[in-house]
């Protein structure tokens, strides 16, 4: 498997951050109405059991790798700053990382950031009206105008999306026309109503994350990092619960939503008890939903070969 870095460009406001693992739900449901459900189901299978045929990351600035979730004790820190900023970094240039420590990871993100913004979108209310046909007004209980939570970036804003792919399963052309076709028509929430739309720049190119002197991996996605021979002692991460939901036409059943799965977020290091070079980890979830037995959920996260300084201590 290939790691490629793809390159968006949003033209709309989103209804949905650009997550790894709802990407990845919607460019399944991309290869159903493209190819076919027969071409889906091949894809998917052994996706439970190590076996994944493209990995999806989160989307991040272009340039910029998640600054990752240590406790304060590691990092190589000379820095007068107050710990409560220090803890808001989320971002660092990749270029400025090769072969560094992660220890010294924070010094570096702190002295990028006091000179320039990374934008990660400003979100904001927009307010809708619902008219009743009889009085051609607005009015009370179904009627009452609401508000919807909107994601809106610069003009101009790019994003980084690193992705794992199976080329003997599934080629990069045809990832690149179901990513088109997202683009296209939106995605996550809202998008038929004009949310999510965005273009890809450029053409995918292919990355190598390897790190001669690496002990430990940084994940780009959330993941389910169960059962994979990790050190546990050796490992930090942050969980999110995420509260799926259907795609498509299985939205629009009578329980659209999925049951909730606990996740390590982006930015996790996670260091195995016995190192192995690979592209990605985790796992593929199955038994998700209540109505659609054979939904998957993606587990898994691309990853990135760090070092780590285990006897820092501050």
């Amino acid at each position: 498997m290939k790691t490629y870095r793809f390159t968006l460009r949003p033209v709309s406001a989103f209804g949905t951050p650009l997550m790894g693992d709802t990407l990845f739900g919607q460019l399944c449901w991309a290869i159903y109405h493209r190819f076919s459900e027969e071409k889906l189901v091949t894809l998917l299978q052994g996706y439970d059991n190590q076996q994944p045929f493209l990995v999806v990351s989160n989307a991040m600035p272009r340039g910029y790798l998640p600054l990752p979730a240590l406790p304060s004790g590691l990092w190589y820190s000379n820095l007068n700053a107050d710990r409560k900023k220090l803890k808001k970094l989320a971002w660092i240039k990749a270029e400025s990382v090769t072969n560094k420590a992660v220890n010294d990871w924070q010094q570096l993100a702190f002295h990028q950031q006091e000179n320039e913004v990374i934008s990660s979108g400003v979100e904001y209310d927009q307010l809708h009206n619902t008219i009743n046909r009889q009085t051609q007004t607005t009015g009370e209980d179904a009627f009452a105008p609401f508000s919807t939570s909107q994601i809106r970036y610069k003009t101009g804003t790019e994003f980084d999306l690193y992705i794992v792919l199976d080329e003997q399963r599934f080629s990069l052309d045809e990832l690149t026309q179901v990513l088109t076709d997202i683009g296209q028509f939106g995605y996550g929430r809202d998008a038929s109503t004009g949310l999510g739309k965005f273009i890809l720049i450029g053409q995918p190119q292919a990355v190598n994350l390897d790190n001669t002197e690496a002990n430990a991996y940084l994940t780009l996605a959330n993941c389910a990092p169960q059962n994979l021979g990790l050190d546990k002692e050796r490992c930090f991460y942050q969980i999110t619960t995420r509260f799926g939901r259907h795609g498509s036409l299985a939205a629009l059943d009578k329980s659209p939503f999925k049951k909730p799965i606990i996740l390590a977020k982006a930015g996790a290091i996670f260091t195995p008890q016995e190192w192995k070079n690979r592209c990605f980890l985790g796992n593929g979830l199955t038994d998700v939903s209540f109505v659609q037995k054979n939904a998957v959920h993606q587990g898994y996260a691309p990853i990135i070969a760090v070092n780590l300084d285990f006897t820092y201590k501050e």
